[in-house]
């Protein structure tokens, strides 16, 4: 069975594919790398995936800044093609809010980080009933998360330049309703209604039949 390798988010973990784990055993989920400094986006994700080369063909994607890593990554590896859950193909589908703060990249050594993510794990603790299953758990993996990663990638997404097409297709599906990366700045091949950001978890089944489409 041909390997598949998917990266979690940024401030995610492999909780973020806890379904398509279930259904999907050829599923690898990494856990990412603690980059170098000043280390662009491409470089950190040729280093990791020379890291997880599983030295035959696989698939290889991502979820949200997950995705942004895969498109990177499956330059360096045999892959016979990229799955993009929630995310983007390069810095142009990114919504204009996040390419407006490119200007602004000079401020996040001054951003805390380190409370946004305490923060961020009170808030699950303490409001999880109040919000969606999905949202609470990821939450709770942003709470978990390092604060100097947080800080790297957010500097890493703001100076990401386009990369060059690949060669190999793209499989993007995307929720409709996304307002972190919103569907209309994207070339999806699937939209799912009424799906947010966290489509991987709240529309389980649509991500796990796109996939299973694609992989067999």
């Amino acid at each position: 069975m041909t390997p598949l390798i998917l990266f979690p988010g940024m401030g995610a973990d492999a909780r973020l594919f806890g379904p398509q784990r279930e259904a999907l055993p050829q599923l690898v989920v990494p856990t990412l790398i603690k980059p170098e400094r000043g280390e662009s986006l491409a470089a950190y994700a040729e280093r990791f995936a020379h890291q997880i080369d599983p030295g035959i063909e696989c698939f290889v994607g991502g979820a949200s800044f997950g995705g942004f890593v895969a498109i990177e990554a499956a330059r360096h590896i045999r892959a016979r093609a990229c799955f993009l859950i929630g995310s983007a193909r390069g810095p142009d589908e990114l919504p204009l809010r996040i390419q407006a703060l490119r200007r602004g990249r000079r401020l996040l050594p001054a951003i805390p980080f380190g409370l946004a993510r305490a923060f961020a794990g009170l808030a699950a603790g303490a409001s999880g009933w109040a919000m969606s299953p999905a949202s609470a758990q990821v939450l709770r993996q942003a709470g978990d998360a390092d604060a100097e990663f947080l800080r790297w990638a957010c500097g890493a997404v703001l100076t990401w330049t386009a990369p060059a097409a690949l060669t190999i297709p793209v499989h993007q599906i995307h929720g409709g309703s996304d307002r972190v990366l919103p569907a209309s700045r994207t070339r999806a091949d699937v939209v799912v209604p009424g799906a947010g950001h966290l489509i991987s978890l709240t529309h389980a089944a649509e991500v796990n039949r796109f996939i299973k489409d694609r992989v067999s």
